[in-house]
């Protein structure tokens, strides 16, 4: 033990089977001078789905998932897949058919989630910029300009007007209904 601080030193290193609980004040309860390295990749998380750390000051180098969204708030549940409109009794609602309102498509897993404390009965992440799943009527071409086919489907139109596109097909589709990637905010 430290005469001056009273902190255990241990100078060949310690090791610990069981769990470390670890108490501070003023935010100093942990201070490293060396790397912090998981014995493998993907293995193990920081924080959990109900334990959230507050502020993380640090680089990220790269995401898992593969779109920006932000959480709006809908007048009901919806399905990742589907695509919405800005309207209806709270922010967004289900799309209409060709609309120029339409505000994106619900995300799966979002790669950065903006907006994450919004509060309410029923928020969903809407997929703003990257590749999302899209619930689709076909047929549809890679390539295609996607607008809202209605009641939370996309489909192809290449002659689609200011404010209908939703982005852009990444794969070929030629069934009645289902769901492809599309690419979302490509013009």
């Amino acid at each position: 033990t430290s005469t001056t601080t009273g902190a255990l030193q241990v100078a060949g290193g310690a090791g610990i089977a069981g769990n470390l609980y670890i108490g501070g004040s003023a935010g100093t309860a942990i201070t490293h001078t060396g790397h912090i390295i998981p014995s493998a990749n993907l293995t193990y998380n920081l924080g959990s789905t109900t334990a959230w750390y507050n502020t993380f000051y640090g680089v990220s180098t790269q995401a898992k998932y593969a779109d920006l969204a932000e959480n709006y708030r809908a007048d009901t549940f919806y399905n990742p897949g589907t695509v919405l409109q800005f309207g209806g009794t709270a922010e967004v609602t289900v799309a209409e058919a060709d609309t120029t309102r339409v505000a994106g498509v619900v995300s799966t897993n979002p790669a950065h989630l903006m907006n994450g404390a919004l509060a309410g009965i029923n928020v969903v992440p809407l997929a703003l910029q990257g590749r999302v799943p899209c619930n689709v009527i076909g047929p549809i071409a890679k390539g295609d300009l996607m607008v809202s086919a209605g009641f939370g489907y996309a489909k192809a139109n290449n002659a689609a007007g200011v404010g209908q596109v939703i982005g852009k097909a990444l794969t070929d589709f030629g069934g009645a209904k289902g769901q492809i990637e599309i690419v979302v905010g490509r013009v």
